[in-house]
């Protein structure tokens, strides 16, 4: 199944027909109604933290993003789990500080004085077992989760650099509290740098047939959850949502031509905005990432999930949409509807990849059976 995922996209009638039987679906047409009814505001808490939500939908994205390890353990392999993706290793956190002694010592702006006090201190008191760099490994985690530099800088002077006496351990007081100031600089910019190379990666390279059928499944998508949007109740929240899926539509005829949109147009399927067409890009890049694996069991949609919603490629789009949009678009619906479209295109995606999986195997039997026919009949002429 390495290269499984490379030709595991419908087209022309394969397209047409795995549409036509997800329509039939009711599951999948489940998920569209909910997507668009859970736009509509209601107070909610979330049951893994003190959160509280504005949505269901916006519940449905905080736990995607924020406990996608409580949500989807049974999914993720063992290199995806945050837990593990994040970590924050007794060796990497000793290269940090030393990065930052060497900072310090860099900069005539701090006291000579504790400038050579932190040079020469020697960082070996701290190991993985302790509750001193267990919770400095806590905090580091939750910013690599969320991103959010000014919580992880509240948490961290107020845990840690409040305390930085403790943490090094025969420093001056100055000087400890400078040490700890910087390494917190270091860890945010080490997070960053993950952030970067884990949702930076090269774009998988679609050729033309590829594309298409991109296309045709992101003007699916777009198309049904805006039905299902028009059909819920009207609300602000609602008329937002439509507003936003509707920034997504490719209105012009003249321009970039959308072959396989316009030759199978099923009833006013949308062809899509290039946008639109970056968010379905890099989702379906982490798809494939995903599927790609030899080991594959299921599919880990939260995780497919969280990183589309952190790929700066799809933030990007997604801002250049809500300029498009008509309205002025309320940030949590805007994050909900985003959520909505990633997660919907993955469920389709899902699908269809299930669907081609099943019935290779099929084709793979019957290989083996003609082939188990053909033996024994060689085998009855011999005798």
């Amino acid at each position: 199944m390495a290269d499984a995922c490379d030709d595991m996209f419908f087209f022309g009638d394969d397209l047409e027909a795995i549409l036509g039987v997800l329509e039939e679906e009711e599951d999948l047409d489940e998920h569209f109604r909910e997507a668009a009814a859970d736009v509509h505001p209601l107070s909610v808490t979330c049951p893994h933290c003190p959160k509280k939500c504005k949505s269901k939908s916006g519940l449905k994205r905080h736990i995607t993003v924020k406990h996608k390890d409580k949500t989807e353990e049974t999914e993720e392999t063992e290199t995806d789990k945050p837990e593990n993706r994040d970590l924050l290793t007794v060796e990497t956190y000793a290269s940090i500080v030393g990065n930052a002694k060497v900072k310090l010592r860099d900069s005539k702006i701090y006291p000579k004085v504790n400038r050579d006090e932190i040079w020469s201190y020697n960082c070996n008191t701290l190991q993985s077992s302790t509750p001193k760099f267990s919770e400095i490994q806590g905090l580091y985690i939750q910013l690599a989760k969320s991103g959010n530099a000014e919580r992880f800088y509240a948490a961290f002077y107020a845990s840690i650099v409040l305390h930085a006496s403790s943490h090094f351990v025969g420093l001056s007081r100055n000087s400890a509290t400078l040490l700890c100031s910087k390494v917190a600089d270091c860890l945010l910019t080490h997070s960053k740098e993950k952030a970067e190379t884990h949702t930076c990666e090269p774009l998988t390279k679609l050729s033309d047939k590829e594309k298409s059928g991109l296309q045709y499944i992101g003007g699916y998508v777009l198309h049904k959850l805006h039905n299902k949007h028009k059909q819920a109740s009207k609300t602000l929240e609602n008329d937002h949502a439509i507003s936003l899926i509707m920034a997504g539509k490719w209105d012009n005829p003249i321009g970039e031509d959308q072959r396989l949109t316009t030759t199978l147009n099923r009833g006013g399927l949308w062809k899509i905005t290039r946008n639109a067409q970056s968010v379905f890009e890099r989702t379906e890049h982490y798809f494939r990432e995903a599927t790609r694996k030899t080991s594959l069991k299921n599919i880990p949609l939260a995780n497919i999930i969280s990183r589309s919603m952190h790929d700066v490629t799809v933030v990007a789009s997604h801002s250049a949409m809500l300029a498009d949009s008509e309205v002025e678009i309320s940030s949590h619906v805007a994050k909900d509807v985003l959520h909505n479209i990633i997660s919907l295109y993955v469920r389709v995606r899902s699908f269809s990849f299930v669907k081609d999986v099943i019935q290779k195997h099929k084709i793979r039997l019957k290989q083996l059976k003609s082939k188990a026919l053909r033996k024994d009949i060689n085998r009855s002429s011999t005798d």
